[in-house]
């Protein structure tokens, strides 16, 4: 049942995309990913950050996120990256933790910017964080990312595969990312975002939509819903937040 709706869902923005050309195809490298936002493929003209929150629920509890993230481009082929947030987690019984996530620093450097966007690069997560929450892990992660405009299309392919090796205990866990999305520019303000982030590791398997609104000076409104299609990730998951473009 889920796989059917995943494939309607897909269908359904391909139709959408298909459905009225226009002379120039562009990757809309002003529209960030939801869930891949430090592994993605454009590299930015200015430092950007967002501020916003984040709400899921899982079996037996339920999360409240707090973050900032954003990035700034050291040359016009190298970006770097970070993020960091508050978590607060509340299970259905006992008592809740609250504590700092750990910092995500990222960096990407393009290989490919004419039709498509093609970049390669990688992260560490600094275990500045709450054990509390789940954090204080020494992550690392090698990624490449594209974004290919259909021709003849509004729609853009977006797409981020890698190999993370994630800290667990004294050992290391290596898992693969595959993460495939759709970006429809509904209107010149206002796109729409569909991803599907796979985890190797964990069980993790989380498709979400969202939109991304463009307001004045460099300006973005953003919101979206994650559904959960492994026990790994959130059964549900609700994202909201504001990016600027400086």
């Amino acid at each position: 049942m889920k796989k059917s709706w995943i494939l309607g869902l897909l269908a359904g923005l391909w139709l959408l995309g298909t459905s009225n050309g226009f002379s120039q195809a562009e990757v809309r490298g002003d529209v960030h990913l939801f869930q891949n936002f430090l592994l993605d493929a454009p590299i930015a003209s200015t430092f950007y950050g967002e501020g916003g929150l984040a709400y899921s629920t899982y079996e037996f509890f339920k999360a409240f996120q707090f973050g900032i993230r954003g990035g700034y481009p050291i040359t016009p082929k190298f970006e770097m990256g970070g993020e960091i947030s508050f978590i607060n987690a509340d299970p259905d019984q006992g008592d809740g933790e609250s504590g700092i996530s750990d910092l995500t620093v990222a960096g990407r450097y393009n290989v490919m910017s004419d039709k498509a966007n093609l970049s390669v690069g990688g992260y560490i997560t600094l275990p500045i964080g709450s054990e509390d929450v789940g954090q204080s892990n020494t992550d690392i992660g090698l990624f490449g990312a594209v974004r290919y405009p259909f021709s003849g299309s509004k729609l853009v392919l977006t797409g981020t595969a890698g190999l993370e090796f994630l800290e667990a205990g004294d050992d290391r866990e290596t898992s693969l990312l595959i993460a495939p999305g759709l970006l429809f520019p509904a209107t010149p303000q206002l796109s729409v975002i569909g991803e599907l982030s796979i985890r190797t590791e964990g069980e993790y398997m989380l498709l979400s939509g969202g939109l991304d609104y463009a307001l004045k000076a460099g300006s973005h409104l953003r919101g979206g819903i994650g559904l959960g299609l492994d026990d790994g990730a959130p059964d549900f998951m609700f994202l909201a937040s504001f990016l600027h473009n400086f």
